[in-house]
């Protein structure tokens, strides 16, 4: 850390509870922001600002962040992709801080992607259930990653291309097709650029994948990480929506009030990030 951070008016940041708070304290606390071990966060206080470290915290629900940043009540914060996907709001978003990744992906039930495959097929796409890969990746380059036996390159191109095609008569086969999920906005951006018509989107607040399982839709769109909850209840992941991570966001009249703090968080941050990436 720069003596001159010293110098500089101590910045609020807003972290979220759950599954990134850990990941955020660890990053903040290796960039020199903070002095504390987690035990020292680890109770019902909501706001930390301990007169050696140099930032104060503001420890928030994961989809209040964005909010308390936009209106200045924070001056920085750490907030997931889905959250600034969903809810866009009037932020900078200056870093990828690589942490609490995982995807969002479109997911129905296993028989229902498997139905009018030929038998070869149908094992193919149901071996994907146990890696927990989505069916269509178009990110896929390195084919010898794809085992099927006695099949070449070309060959399994072709294979997959039958797949893709079999999903996109999956999207069009109801005239109104059942989507649950919590991420409204992104569902329906989602199939509104497959050009699927008619999509009901149904809002859940939780338990997404028991949707599908009792009838009330046709597919869902969740955050995955492991796919150990789709696997649990006979759900596949079709196609990837969005990959997610945790962002650095600032408000933005904080960039022009002191812009030293911020271009300090930054930087310090980034140099932190390329650091746990070469580990």
């Amino acid at each position: 850390m720069a003596n001159t951070q010293k110098k500089i008016k101590k910045l609020k940041i807003a972290i979220p509870k759950g599954r990134v708070l850990k990941d955020s304290l660890d990053l903040l606390r290796k960039s020199g922001f903070i002095q504390h071990p987690d035990y020292d966060y680890d109770s019902r206080r909501l706001i930390f600002d301990y007169e050696e470290d140099d930032v104060s915290l503001l420890i928030v629900k994961p989809w209040d962040v964005p909010t308390f940043v936009e209106y200045g009540a924070a001056d920085a914060g750490i907030s997931g992709k889905d959250v600034l996907l969903e809810k866009p709001k009037n932020v900078y978003e200056p870093l990828d801080l690589r942490i609490g990744r995982c995807r969002i992906v479109a997911a129905a039930g296993e028989d229902l992607i498997k139905r009018g495959l030929p038998p070869s097929a149908a094992s193919v796409v149901a071996g994907n259930i146990f890696t927990g890969n989505s069916i269509i990746n178009d990110d896929i380059h390195n084919w010898d990653d794809i085992h099927i036996t006695n099949m070449n390159d070309s060959d399994k191109k072709l294979f997959f291309s039958k797949i893709k095609d079999n999903v996109k008569k999956l999207y069009h086969s109801k005239a109104n097709l059942r989507v649950a999920t919590k991420y409204v906005r992104i569902a329906r951006d989602f199939f509104n650029k497959k050009g699927v018509p008619n999509v009901q989107i149904i809002k859940l607040y939780g338990n997404v994948e028991l949707a599908p399982v009792a009838g009330l839709c046709d597919f869902i769109v969740d955050l995955v990480s492991t796919g150990e909850t789709l696997r649990q209840n006979n759900l596949m992941p079709i196609e990837d929506v969005a990959v997610v991570s945790s962002r650095l966001i600032v408000n933005r009249a904080s960039l022009k009030i002191n812009p030293e703090g911020i271009a300090s968080l930054i930087d310090n941050l980034k140099r932190q990030v390329e650091k746990n990436a070469d580990i």
